[in-house]
């Protein structure tokens, strides 16, 4: 069952990937606005729910799932709360989506090592 991971860190990858294309000249979905976000939010909570409903799953595994999908779904917030946070968090378009896809690189990773 931690292929379910590896698939959430890919659709976490790709949503992160979606603006680059778009600035290539590719644009399927939406990639920026509220429609994205809520894409984001929705790939975090899928993965909680995984982490959460997967009874095999105990530990550390369990905490490093629920982190990440946590830190996707903060990932999709962050665009909602910008007149809130301080200037030092990235909103915007590199580095926000480097961000998003270094947190499902990280799944793709822990995933891929769990599986052995």
């Amino acid at each position: 069952m931690r292929i379910v991971l590896i698939i959430i860190g890919i659709m976490i990858v790709l949503a992160g990937a979606l603006p680059f294309l778009t600035s290539v000249g590719v644009s399927t979905v939406p990639t920026d606005g509220p429609v994205y976000s809520f894409i984001i939010i929705a790939i975090g909570v899928t993965g909680l729910i995984y982490a959460f409903m997967n009874v095999t799953m105990m530990g550390f595994s369990k905490f490093v799932t629920a982190s990440i999908a946590l830190m996707t779904i903060l990932g999709g917030l962050i665009p909602f709360i910008t007149s809130f946070l301080p200037s030092t968090i990235p909103t915007v378009f590199p580095i926000y989506n480097l961000m998003i896809i270094l947190v499902g690189a990280i799944g793709i990773v822990y995933g891929l090592i769990s599986v052995g």
